[in-house]
């Protein structure tokens, strides 16, 4: 979208009529409920160079500088080409997030068997636990499907950071009135960048979890993985699960 990427503050300046109609559309409850709250651009995108352009000036620079060796394991040039996230140059965790994620999913005993079994395994130096809840705007969370639809949303701009994470999204509530929240495990004990860059994470309240140690969290984390349709969680009724793996 433009107002993202190219019609900055300056633009919107000048045209302000423009700004305050996009302001009022965006905001509506059915324009956020398909496409979540919308960031405008502080900055406009510089445009980048079209491919045939690159592919040429590429083959123009090959043919003119020397060859070179190729990076090699080890090399510092290797890891940075070979990084896609600074998670992936945390140092080796001894827990095996693949193989509980498939346990957590299947296990029948969730609220039970399986934290007790990430409580036993968990690299507490690896990995850190969240807990998320929406900040409801004005007239949202009135409407189930439309609060489904935030909640699947976020998750699904999410989807690159799978290998990272376990989480699970509950909607929790009435007919007329849901709240959105969801625990989560990730990789590293701190918010990573690919949570900074999700455009609706800055619309999350978040606070890390100490599940080994308050009471509070260990049964909320107990809740929510094994929360199920008939649960009251925070003296409000499951009406939405959704598992994020």
């Amino acid at each position: 979208m433009s107002q993202q990427t190219i019609l900055d503050g300056g633009f919107r300046k000048a045209m302000p009529h423009f700004a305050a109609w996009f302001e009022r559309v965006t905001a509506l409850p059915a324009f956020v409920a398909v496409c979540g709250h919308i960031k405008v651009a502080a900055k406009a995108v510089k445009p980048q160079i079209k491919a045939e352009e690159k592919k040429v000036e590429v083959k123009k620079a090959v043919a003119a500088a020397p060859k070179a060796a190729a990076p090699q394991p080890g090399d510092d040039d290797y890891v940075e080409k070979k990084a896609k996230s600074a998670l992936e140059l945390l140092p080796p965790t001894t827990f095996d997030l693949f193989n509980f994620k498939t346990f957590m999913v299947n296990v029948k005993d969730k609220k039970g068997e399986g934290i007790d079994t990430l409580k036993a395994q968990l690299d507490k130096e690896g990995f850190s636990i969240w807990f998320l809840h929406y900040e409801m705007y004005t007239g949202e969370g009135k409407e189930l499907y439309k609060t489904e639809n935030m909640c699947k949303g976020f998750l699904q701009r999410f989807d690159d950071f799978r290998k990272w994470c376990l989480a699970r999204h509950l909607v929790l509530g009435t007919e007329d009135k849901q709240e959105i929240m969801g625990v989560w495990l990730w990789r590293g004990v701190g918010i990573p960048q690919e949570a900074h860059d999700h455009p609706q994470f800055e619309y999350m309240k978040v606070r890390q979890m100490d599940i080994f140690n308050n009471a509070e969290d260990d049964k909320l984390i107990r809740q929510f993985w094994g929360a199920e349709y008939n649960d009251v969680i925070l003296d409000m009724p499951v009406l939405s699960i959704n598992w994020h793996k």
